[in-house]
C-alpha cells in the first residue's frame, strides 16, 4: 500500500478487513507495529485509526493485552452503524449549535481551575499539531468533551456521549475543508481563553460563531454544483 496513506485510509482498511471476516469478532488484532509495516504507513496513522474505531466501539483497546475486534460489522446487529451512515451532518451541526454554546457558557461559570487548565492545554496541543500539519482529531474530540464535563451537568454530558460516534464522523469530514484546521484551532484557543477568564457571554458567542462557521461550510458543500 502507498506510504502516503493517512489514518483515514487505515481506518477504512481495518473496517474492510473486519467486514470481510478476515478479523473476526473477539479476535485479537495484529500489533500496531505490524500493521504499520504491512500497510506502509507511520505508526501514528495506525494508532489514530484504532483510537477512532475504539471510540466507535468497533474495537476494544485493552491496556497490556492488545486490541480486539468488538464488532463484526454484520448487517444483522448494526442499527447503530446504519444510523451513522444515514445521519445528516447538517442536522447534527444544527443540534450542536443549540447545545454547545450553552455548554461553553456553563463551563465558564462552573469549571474548576484544573478543568479550565485542561481545556486550555488541549486547545494549545491542537494549535501545535495544526502548525506541524499533524492529525488533531483526538485533541478536537477531547476539547469538546472537557467543556461538556466542565459544565457540570450530567444530563448534557450523557447527551453528548450518546452522539460521540456521530461527532467523530462529523469531524473527520470537516477536517477536509480548506482552511478549517486553522479556523478551528483559533476558535478553540479563544473559547478556552474565555472559559479561563470566567466570561460565559464570550464563551457562548465564540462557540456559536465556531459552529455557525462549520454550518456555513457544510451548506456550501451540500449545495448542488449548478447552484454554486
Amino acid at each position: 500500500m502507498s506510504k502516503k496513506l493517512t489514518y483515514e485510509t487505515v481506518y477504512e482498511e481495518i473496517k474492510r478487513r473486519i467486514r470481510s471476516g478476515e478479523w473476526k469478532q473477539g479476535e485479537k488484532m495484529p500489533p500496531l507495529e505490524q500493521l504499520s509495516a504491512e500497510l506502509g504507513v507511520g505508526i501514528s496513522s495506525v494508532r489514530e485509526a484504532v483510537r477512532i474505531l475504539g471510540k466507535q466501539k468497533i474495537l476494544t483497546i485493552e491496556q497490556g493485552r492488545g486490541t480486539f475486534v468488538t464488532d463484526d460489522l454484520s448487517d444483522a446487529s448494526h442499527d447503530r452503524l446504519d444510523f451513522l451512515e444515514r445521519a445528516s451532518m447538517l442536522q447534527l451541526t444544527e443540534a450542536r449549535l443549540i447545545i454547545e454554546p450553552e455548554l461553553a457558557a456553563l463551563a465558564a461559570e462552573k469549571a474548576t481551575e484544573e478543568e479550565a487548565e485542561r481545556i486550555m492545554a488541549t486547545a494549545m496541543a491542537m494549535k501545535k499539531k495544526v502548525e506541524r500539519g499533524e492529525p488533531f482529531l483526538q485533541e478536537d474530540m477531547q476539547f469538546h468533551e472537557f467543556i461538556a464535563r466542565a459544565a457540570h451537568n450530567d444530563v448534557m454530558v450523557h447527551m453528548m456521549d450518546r452522539i460521540s460516534d456521530l461527532l467523530i464522523d462529523s469531524r473527520r469530514r470537516s477536517m477536509k475543508w480548506p482552511g478549517m484546521h486553522e479556523k478551528a484551532s483559533s476558535y478553540h484557543y479563544l473559547i478556552a481563553r474565555a472559559i479561563a477568564d470566567r466570561n460565559p457571554t464570550q464563551a457562548r458567542v465564540l462557540m456559536k460563531s465556531h459552529l455557525e462557521d462549520m454550518l456555513s461550510e457544510l451548506r456550501k458543500e451540500l449545495q448542488p454544483k449548478d447552484q454554486a
